[in-house]
């Protein structure tokens, strides 16, 4: 990873949040505590004595996350009348589990140790994301559900509106006692601001400050004069040949990765980007208008993930794409299938 402990590059400062308060929804409501990961279902009832009769239906997943969906035991063999049954089959955690719950996801590519697992394909389409997720909007941006676009299954969530004068996030609480968080999203765009002058954000790590619209709180992959990995309104670390409405991005599913390890403490947080598998090679860059003058970064808790239009310049160009299969891992997993 690189670590945050360059010489300062001094670059434009990022205007402050507009007036009017913070985009509308809040801060996501913090959901019942989850296990994490849902175990598998129960085991079915025994059969009936004596009679061989099928056994009972599958249990319900352990875990809080969500309801798992219940299989039917095979019959009991009646042998002094107790044959027991063949368990039934765990259920997925359903869409929206309580804070540390799995966010449902079907695509079975996250891992066991998933904080976020992630497909949209439980959702009603044309409507933002439910069930843990918090969908927070100003003017004329939108994120929904729909089926124009997916990596995988049939759906996933659309994102459109102007930078600045419209806002569209989602946003849901998180826990994990790792100090490293692995973020994965697969992202198809058909249009996004410039990267030149206009300071965007499109998925965010941090404190539960950062949903309620502090800007100081959390890590991004950022987009200014190059894509980056921010500590908001502060130092950063870009790729400045990268830009997020590259050519060579456009229509088409490209898989995204960024990853902030804090396992070294104060002022040696560490942090990557990767598009298709491929590693950015990152450099120092941001404004000690700020109050920053180092480049170093302290941790930052890891109680929140969103993603969505975020930005604070003005761009008359309308952003529009579309992202699936999210992934947030204590571990790498990387793009799943592997692209070329």
């Amino acid at each position: 990873m690189t670590a945050l402990s360059l010489g300062l590059v001094h670059c434009g400062s990022d205007p402050a949040q507009p007036s009017g308060g913070q985009p509308s929804g809040g801060a996501p409501a913090a959901g019942a505590s989850g296990s994490g990961v849902v175990p598998a279902g129960g085991g079915g009832q025994s059969g009936a004595a004596g009679s061989g009769a099928a056994g009972g239906g599958g249990g319900t997943s352990g875990g809080a996350g969500g309801t798992g969906t219940g299989g039917t035991g095979t019959g009991g063999t009646g042998t002094s009348g107790s044959g027991a049954a063949v368990s039934g089959s765990g259920g997925m955690p359903e869409a929206g589990g309580g804070a540390g719950g799995n966010a449902g996801g079907a695509n079975g590519d996250c891992g066991k140790d998933a904080i976020v697992c992630e497909d949209f394909d439980r959702y009603p389409a044309a409507s933002a994301p439910a069930g843990g997720w918090t969908a927070a909007l100003r003017g004329a941006g939108k994120i929904v559900v729909d089926t124009a676009q997916a990596f995988s299954g049939k759906q996933s969530l659309h994102v459109t509106g102007k930078m600045n004068q419209d806002h569209a996030n989602i946003s849901r609480p998180i826990q994990t006692a790792s100090p490293t968080a692995y973020v994965r999203f697969m992202y198809y765009v058909k249009s996004y601001p410039a990267s030149s002058g206009v300071h965007t954000r499109l998925a965010r790590l941090g404190t539960m400050q950062a949903a309620s619209g502090n800007p100081y709180t959390s890590y991004s992959l950022a987009s200014y004069n190059g894509i980056a990995i921010e500590r908001v309104n502060s130092i950063y670390l870009r790729d400045t040949g990268t830009k997020l409405n590259d050519s060579k991005l456009l229509n088409r599913w490209s898989c995204l990765e960024f990853a902030v390890d804090m396992s070294g403490g104060a002022g040696k947080v560490k942090v990557d980007i990767w598009i298709d598998g491929k590693a950015l090679t990152l450099s120092p860059a941001g404004s000690s208008s700020h109050g920053q003058t180092d480049p170093t970064w302290d941790p930052l808790a890891f109680e929140v993930f969103m993603l969505g239009l975020d930005g604070y310049q003005d761009d008359a160009e309308v952003a529009d794409y579309w992202i699936d299969d999210i992934s947030v891992t204590p571990q790498r997993v990387g793009c799943k299938p592997a692209l070329p």
